[in-house]
């Protein structure tokens, strides 16, 4: 007997701060999105209806325990960042999506990845973050997209999901360091969905 097929929404999240992510995109205005994700149908369709370039990393997946090695000093994880991400010095960039990959990096390495990334951010750069909401429940290894401007695409990640790092939401603030939260939202499967800005006071 043929497997029924999952429905298109049982792969969609409902997101409440895509649409403020996204508050600067105009018709006559260029954005440059950087996704430390994979590059997924729903983002490339999404954002092929505007004027953005988008920058996509693919860091986020079973090898990103190697830049939480505890043998690396903190210049030789930078410099590690900075050959994977591969960005030219003088881009900088409007939206950043991180997903959940603040879950799986140490405390070191989520500092050493800003580090890499401050040269790249402007005043008015937004990003986007996915966190664990209960450290002591399980949360799904997941490939993550935007299916429009109120809904996340997200489907099981299919290779072996990293060690998860569990970051307080105190300790998350002071290691974002150049950026800070500015608000959070609930969502489905034990996450949260947080917005950062800039950190002007830095």
């Amino acid at each position: 007997m043929d497997q029924p097929q999952a429905s298109v929404e049982n792969t969609l999240i409902s997101s409440s701060l895509l649409a403020p992510l996204f508050s600067q995109i105009t018709d006559d205005k260029r954005l440059k999105i950087l996704d430390l994700g994979m590059a997924t149908p729903d983002t490339v369709s999404f954002f092929g209806q505007t004027k953005s370039r988008l920058q996509f990393c693919g860091l986020i997946d079973s090898q990103l325990d190697q830049y939480n090695d505890p043998e690396y000093s903190q210049a030789e994880r930078v410099a590690l960042f900075k050959s994977s991400l591969n960005i030219q010095a003088d881009v900088q960039f409007d939206v950043i999506l991180f997903w959940d990959i603040f879950c799986y990096l140490s405390a070191p390495a989520m500092v050493a990845l800003l580090e890499v990334l401050a040269p790249h951010f402007h005043n008015r750069t937004r990003a986007h973050s996915i966190g664990q909401l209960n450290t002591r429940q399980k949360m799904v290894f997941s490939e993550y997209g935007i299916n429009k401007i109120d809904a996340l695409y997200h489907q099981p990640n299919d290779s072996q999901q990293p060690k998860l790092y569990a970051h307080t939401r105190h300790d998350f603030a002071k290691l974002l360091g150049y950026l800070r939260v500015d608000r959070s939202c609930l969502l489905s499967g034990n996450r949260v969905e947080n917005l950062l800005l800039l950190n002007q006071e830095l």
